[in-house]
């Protein structure tokens, strides 16, 4: 791309959004506990003033239930004190202690007096094993048990599951990231499980259609075998059936090039370029008038004097530079179009349009995601109740006149194309039988 334009697409400024709101509302696992380490200190605070007033409760209580004896100190304390008078006096204060006289009594004391030392430690312990039990089982035991009981099931390669939701933290992220990485594993296993049914698919009905040529040519060969030693067939002859072998061959050798271009499609990834809508409008104009000739000369060979040939009415609704897979977007709408003409009686419109894919963002970008859609409408029979349920399958062809003359892949391809493109093909019916076809493309503007 040139200087000045950028791409992006509208999930991905979706998902930037809806991140930036959730960082609004959530709070880190860091800002919890700093929470709750306040409380731990409180806690462990007021529990220690507890425990030391009462143990001195408890010491002055004994004391005065049993016997103690007053035993003076050998100093006292030094006090000054002013008398009624105001003159001031200093003097030593006699101080007495008090001794218990058993010494079950003194032991009971003296727990009593150290029991403060043991049971301080022991509540901060508490205290912080309790506000560590209970950040876990309010931060962390849930979301490390959806975590594990996630972790077991795909390991178990049972994916088709939702991960309960969990508060929005660190964990909360790591647990939207392994839903993420569920849901994407899911549509992957489904994806090929889809896939490795439709090659069932394919491979069957390929089976069953080379049966046909297989068994013509063999057939011949029994016929030319037998009668060619006892020259029994003319030469006419002869050269009728050599014709009609070579007609089965050219069947089974375009047979396999479909097969191959299948093969080639499963695996095909769109190269996204830029392109304007002007130059497009034009190359699919020029498709539209090749096989509107094509189909004109057709007709003239086969359909009685007077019976006018198919028109096509091509319209192209769009502008800007469109950043899409031009070489896929022409071969879906020649095959779109070379449908039309084989089931249209006299006119097949023809409609190509860029519209808005959805709600626009809110800030002004360098692109939008759009959608191509192309949509051809016959005037024909239209589609049957069965075709439209089946007819983008692989080797499905309507019973009927010409349905022989195609081997019933070109809808599918269109299909295939499409959703690669991360689009979609819709059968309908109108005023005849109406196919339309979406691509997911971005309209750029340079800034």
């Amino acid at each position: 791309m040139g200087d000045g334009i950028s791409v992006e697409t509208v999930e991905s400024r979706k998902k930037k959004r809806g991140g930036r709101r959730g960082k609004q509302h959530s709070r880190s696992l860091r800002h919890t506990l700093y929470y709750f380490i306040p409380i731990c200190a409180l806690l462990a605070y007021l529990g220690t003033m507890a425990i030391g007033h009462g143990t001195n409760y408890l010491q002055g209580w004994y004391a005065e239930r049993h016997s103690v004896r007053e035993v003076p100190q050998s100093q006292g304390e030094y006090e000054i004190y002013i008398d009624e008078e105001g003159v001031a006096h200093n003097s030593y204060i006699r101080v007495m202690n008090f001794k218990l006289e058993k010494l079950s009594e003194q032991i009971i004391y003296g727990i009593i007096s150290n029991a403060q030392v043991l049971l301080i430690p022991l509540w901060v312990l508490g205290c912080v094993g309790l506000t560590v039990w209970i950040f876990y089982k309010r931060e962390l035991e849930k979301p490390l048990r959806v975590l594990a009981d996630a972790s077991e099931r795909i390991r178990e390669n049972c994916l088709d599951f939702p991960l309960e939701p969990v508060r929005p933290n660190e964990l909360g992220q790591l647990r939207d990231s392994f839903e993420k990485m569920r849901a994407a594993l899911y549509q992957n296993n489904q994806a090929t499980w889809r896939q490795l049914e439709e090659r069932k698919r394919l491979n069957s009905a390929f089976a069953h259609d080379m049966r046909t040529p297989i068994t013509v040519l063999k057939g011949y060969g029994e016929i030319l075998e037998r009668y060619i030693p006892e020259e029994k067939i003319s030469r006419e002859k002869l050269l009728e059936i050599l014709g009609m072998m070579n007609g089965q061959i050219r069947r089974l050798e375009s047979y396999t090039q479909k097969m191959s271009s299948l093969q080639k499609l499963e695996d095909l990834e769109p190269e996204l370029r830029s392109v304007e809508a002007a130059v497009l409008d034009g190359k699919l104009r020029a498709v539209c008038e090749a096989l509107e000739e094509r189909n004109r000369a057709a007709r003239d060979a086969q359909r009685p004097e007077g019976k006018s040939p198919v028109r096509i009415d091509y319209t192209f609704q769009g502008d800007g530079a469109l950043l899409l897979d031009e070489a896929l977007v022409q071969e879906v709408f020649e095959n779109l179009v070379s449908n039309g003409l084989r089931y249209a009686r006299e006119a097949l419109t023809v409609k190509v349009c860029v519209r808005e894919a959805g709600a626009l963002q809110e800030e002004e970008t360098a692109e939008t995601a759009y959608i191509l859609e192309i949509r051809a409408e016959d005037d024909g029979p239209g589609f049957s109740e069965e075709a439209l349920l089946h007819g983008t399958d692989p080797f499905y062809r309507e019973e009927g006149p010409g349905a022989q003359n195609h081997f019933g892949l070109g809808l599918y391809i269109c299909r295939l194309i499409c959703e690669k493109c991360g689009g979609r093909l819709v059968l309908e019916n109108g005023c005849g039988g109406r196919v339309t076809a979406e691509f997911s493309i971005l309209l750029i503007k340079c800034r």
